[in-house]
């Protein structure tokens, strides 16, 4: 990843965009930042800050007094499932750019150090894809509890 930092000023700008599920850009219809992730570190650092806003607004929810009981139990048993599961990816993506890292710094190395690099960056890309689609559901479901609450 050549410029992480602009990845994730994308990834908070289309996650933080008003109406949080839909941006429209001249004919292009984004509905959602993972969705619109090109890369798996871009879905990964989308999901972690789309799960940031929802927590948010969870939070939010849980604290208004006229929001029914059970509602407020059931937000926090998504939030229970969904926080572990961003925590694995947040640790899994960590690893990925490290991998990253060094891969494109023995880029000019001998072979032996090239195909090591190379093997820990590919699991490193596996285990960031696995935590993709374990982190989906959980955070989706949260997700789908915020945005009944809000009509």
């Amino acid at each position: 990843m050549r410029h992480p930092l602009r990845v994730l000023a994308l990834a908070c700008a289309l996650t933080l965009a008003p109406a949080c599920s839909a941006l429209q850009l001249g004919q292009t219809r984004i509905e959602n930042p993972v969705a619109a992730a090109q890369t798996i570190d871009q879905r990964a650092y989308a999901l972690l800050h789309s799960y940031a806003a929802i927590v948010e607004e969870a939070t939010d929810i849980v604290a208004d007094p006229t929001a029914p009981i059970a509602f407020k139990r059931a937000l926090g048993q998504a939030e229970r499932v969904a926080t572990p599961a961003a925590e694995t990816l947040q640790v899994a993506v960590s690893a990925y750019i490290r991998a990253r890292a060094d891969f494109d710094a023995v880029s000019g190395a001998n072979q032996t150090t090239v195909q090591r690099a190379a093997t820990a960056l590919s699991v490193a890309a596996r285990r960031l894809n696995e935590a993709v689609s374990a982190a989906q559901a959980p955070i989706a479901e949260l997700e789908g509890l915020v945005r009944a609450h809000r009509g």
